[in-house]
């Protein structure tokens, strides 16, 4: 509350100003006070649902049945942490998260039944948990079941996604796998701590995290099959809407609605929308209805800090391309005063030329979006790294071929008698994850890679 009053005060000033100043720029402020109100409106709905359930719950031990969304590492051998989603409290229906640091061995995608000791969430962790949708902390007590496979949309996505993590890494090395597990189907649970701690100090985890990049890799795939005189269709091109959404959709439910992959997924839903009624794509838009449709369910959605990392980024992405665009318009109108009479530039100029308007494209998107990051970076106590720059501009080429050769040796790999065409889209995917491994182990060990907030 001491921050609130005081940042609410400026937010208004800033409004009025942006209303004096009169014309188009009155209807912005309009906006901005709507949204604002609207936001208000949603924390207040959100902590009204959330202070009833822990009303009715906290404090109590009681017998749930649950659907395991997901499990990670616990402090005990034949133990998981995870994240369960209460259907039954003591035969009552419900339906909210809650959060077991330690629970009898289990996979995500189950359902189990067991006696547990419901309170409210720790204080220093209250607010990520409220992020994540997590309304109560579970403490496993006895008696647990296993009643078998849920078939929820959730639960067979995340069965999906073991097999595919499974498919990919067969053969590979541990390291090598683990990383492709992690960039291709968000499976993270291979990944050593050694090379967490590498891309971190590169400045690359964000390629380990399933994001937008991925989304628009592999939705885009789409856009590579049509004959151009199909494009011309209408039918066509919403029927392709309807495949890319679709898509969408399914690496949401794979990757456990990440709100980096929820956020990409909603701008092409928005998108495929705009296809059938006929409006015009525009990111800023996208970016805006991506934000409110992920906090209407969830107010406390924004303290995410992959929600703040993603729409930090994405904001820093467009003002890099932004930049890097009036950068080439400047350079060739420069261009165009100082052309006399000379001989056309052979075609090893135009392609220097090329070369260097790539790597200066990659230098303004991958500045921008860094220094767009970094204040959440600080505020939030993470670490980032002097060489994040350049490890943008040197090897972020190598996702997508990694993040398509890597899909292909999943999808092959459910269809044993494509073995071997898997194992070539595997020897390829394993070739260039090794190659994006040895750099980030070089770069992490460079003096201050890692400067802690």
């Amino acid at each position: 509350m001491g921050l609130l009053l005081p940042s609410a005060a400026i937010f208004v000033v800033f409004c009025l100003l942006v209303w004096w100043k009169g014309g188009a720029a009155r209807g912005y402020a309009v906006c901005l006070l709507l949204g604002a109100v609207l936001g208000v409106g949603i924390m207040e709905m959100t902590g009204a649902r959330l202070a009833k359930i822990q009303d009715a719950y906290a404090g109590r031990d009681v017998t749930l049945t649950a659907e395991v969304e997901s499990t990670g590492r616990a402090y005990t051998a034949g133990r998981v942490s995870a994240v369960l989603m209460v259907e039954k409290v003591d035969g009552e229906a419900v339906h909210f998260r809650v959060e077991c640091a330690s629970l009898p061995k289990c996979e995500a995608g189950g359902r189990i039944r067991g006696r547990f000791s419901l309170d409210v969430p720790d204080a220093t962790q209250r607010l990520d948990d409220y992020a994540d949708g997590i309304v109560l902390s579970a403490e496993y007590l006895s008696g647990m079941l296993r009643l078998g496979q849920s078939e929820s949309f959730r639960a067979r996505t995340a069965r999906l996604q073991a097999a595919l993590s499974r498919a990919l890494r067969k053969g590979m090395a541990e390291n090598t796998g683990g990383v492709l597990a992690a960039m291709v189907v968000g499976d993270r649970s291979h990944l050593t701590s050694t090379l967490r701690s590498a891309y971190r100090g590169a400045g690359l985890s964000h390629v380990l995290v399933v994001s937008g990049l991925h989304v628009t890799i592999f939705c885009g795939l789409l856009d590579a099959l049509p004959h151009k005189e199909r494009e011309r269709s209408r039918a066509y091109r919403r029927m392709r809407s309807v495949l890319r959404a679709g898509t969408a959709l399914l690496l949401v439910g794979i990757t456990g609605a990440t709100p980096s992959v929820l956020r990409a997924a909603v701008a092409v839903w928005v998108s495929s929308l705009g296809v059938w009624v006929g409006g015009p794509a525009d990111t800023l838009t996208s970016l805006g209805a991506a934000g409110v449709l992920m906090c209407l369910g969830n107010g406390y959605a924004v303290y995410d800090v992959g929600f703040e990392l993603s729409f930090a980024a994405v904001m820093g992405t467009l003002a890099g391309a932004e930049c890097a665009g009036r950068g080439r318009e400047r350079y060739y109108d420069r261009k165009k005063k100082r052309k006399s009479r000379r001989e056309k530039p052979s075609r090893a100029v135009l392609l220097f030329r090329r070369f260097a308007g790539g790597v200066w494209d990659s230098l303004c998107v991958s500045l921008c979006a860094s220094a767009a990051t970094f204040p959440v970076l600080v505020l939030r106590g993470m670490s980032t790294s002097l060489y994040a720059l350049v490890s943008g501009a040197a090897v972020l080429w190598l996702v997508e071929p990694i993040l398509l050769t890597g899909l292909g040796a999943a999808l092959l790999g459910l269809v044993p008698a494509l073995a071997p065409v898997q194992r070539v889209c595997s020897c390829c995917a394993e070739a260039l994850a090794e190659v994006l491994d040895r750099w980030a182990l070089w770069v992490s060990g460079w003096p201050g890679a890692q400067i802690w907030f």
